[in-house]
């Protein structure tokens, strides 16, 4: 039960957390890490497609059939890269997580207004909206997904016409209560948009979080609504709830625990960079030194930087290129490295080889890096080195590897 704020020290407790919620969470925990995996994954198939593909229209006539082929392979790439980058959003919103200090009731308004001003005049929908002032620390643009996925599943509902209500509410739960739903502080803040549509059967009810799930066949959307929902009020330290019945409509409740000021929650911040000029760090010589795991990309790279006129040392691991940096060390200008290795990630042969030579230049390549990541880099402060994410397109690739070396374009 939901009552007023009163003021207090917080505590925190150790959950125990409803046994339906947790299966549901863990169940969907699970299905987003297969589905992150794949979408990581293919992010790596794009980055050769992508490269190959510009290496072709360089050593083409651009008014060929050849160099036109090639630009109709390049534009299916980057929808497909696009439709990849939403579905890592949906299960890994933390790849993009900026919170700060937000008015969280004229962020819902403002959304509801929005999401009102498109219906069509024909609609039939009626909405009540009570919400009460809530100041929170969050990712606004997050959350105004969050909003435009809602909406966008009470619009369904409500096709045929019926009323939504959506209300916002500071309050505090018992220990109890804050204990069921797995959030680590009583005071919280609760958002319930409730729909008297068409509701959902139990079955359906069950799957609705699950990625890629949707009921709506003939509908372009991707089933991922509910997923970005779940995903961005887990990241907020939130419990996501869901009641709904055939032809009763359905509830969402939301409870968010009330967060401290944004500098209380320091953000991960990109440390200064070595400019391309920096006395002592500028070294001659044109090897470099490329460590990947995958294959495909690793060739690509490869042919990128040798058609730059570069020397390539090419190790598949984080040990190996230790190796191959230790045997070579003194002729390397650079080291470029994927993260997401086997042996040894791209962050611990940073290190490692900084043991070795401490202005050795570096560029990290990621495909799909996250605010731990994002953490891990900050605190090597001004030692941070760049990080390229995948997929990427050989000129921009190229572009920063010729900064780097403080060599002409």
């Amino acid at each position: 039960m939901i009552t007023a704020v009163s003021p207090g020290v917080r505590e925190q407790r150790p959950c125990a957390l409803d046994p339906v919620l947790r299966e549901r969470d863990e169940r969907l925990e699970s299905l987003k890490a297969v589905v992150g995996r794949l979408a990581h994954d293919f992010n790596n198939f794009l980055v050769p497609l992508l490269g190959y593909v510009t290496l072709i229209k360089e050593e083409v006539p651009p008014d060929s059939s050849a160099a036109q082929y090639a630009t109709t392979l390049e534009t299916a790439a980057r929808r497909t890269e696009n439709f990849v980058d939403s579905i890592l959003l949906a299960v890994r919103p933390q790849r993009r997580f900026a919170p700060k200090l937000c008015d969280f009731a004229q962020l819902a308004g403002r959304a509801i207004k929005t999401w009102q001003e498109s219906l069509p005049a024909t609609a039939q929908v009626t909405v009540n909206q009570t919400l009460h002032p809530c100041v929170l620390v969050l990712d606004e643009n997050q959350w105004l997904n969050v909003f435009r996925q809602l909406l966008s599943n009470v619009r369904f509902a409500l096709a045929t016409g019926g009323t939504l209500a959506i209300s916002l509410q500071p309050g505090t739960l018992t220990a109890e209560e804050a204990d069921r739903l797995s959030l680590a502080d009583t005071s919280v803040v609760q958002l319930l948009v409730r729909d008297n549509g068409f509701g959902m059967s139990e079955s359906t009810l069950k799957r609705a979080c699950e990625p890629f799930f949707t009921t709506r066949s003939n509908s372009p959307g991707t089933g991922l609504g509910l997923t970005i929902v779940h995903s961005v009020v887990k990241l907020h330290g939130g419990q996501l709830l869901l009641e709904s019945a055939e032809d009763a409509g359905t509830t969402v409740t939301i409870w968010l625990p009330v967060t401290k000021a944004p500098e209380d929650h320091p953000q991960a911040q990109p440390g200064p960079r070595p400019s391309a000029g920096s006395p002592g760090l500028h070294r001659g010589g044109t090897k470099v030194l490329l460590v990947e795991d995958d294959p495909m990309v690793r060739e690509v790279i490869k042919a990128c930087l040798q058609k730059s006129q570069l020397d390539v040392y090419v190790a598949q691991d984080g040990s190996e290129g230790l190796k191959l940096f230790q045997k070579h060390c003194k002729d390397l200008a650079l080291v470029v490295s994927d993260i997401t290795m086997p042996k040894m990630n791209g962050l611990e042969l940073y290190e490692n080889i900084r043991k070795l030579d401490a202005n050795i230049r570096v560029i990290l390549v990621s495909g799909d890096p996250d605010i731990k990541l994002e953490e891990a880099l900050a605190k090597l402060g001004a030692q941070r080195p760049p990080l390229i994410k995948k997929p990427f397109s050989l000129k921009d690739f190229n572009a920063a590897i010729r900064l780097h070396l403080g060599l002409t374009a």
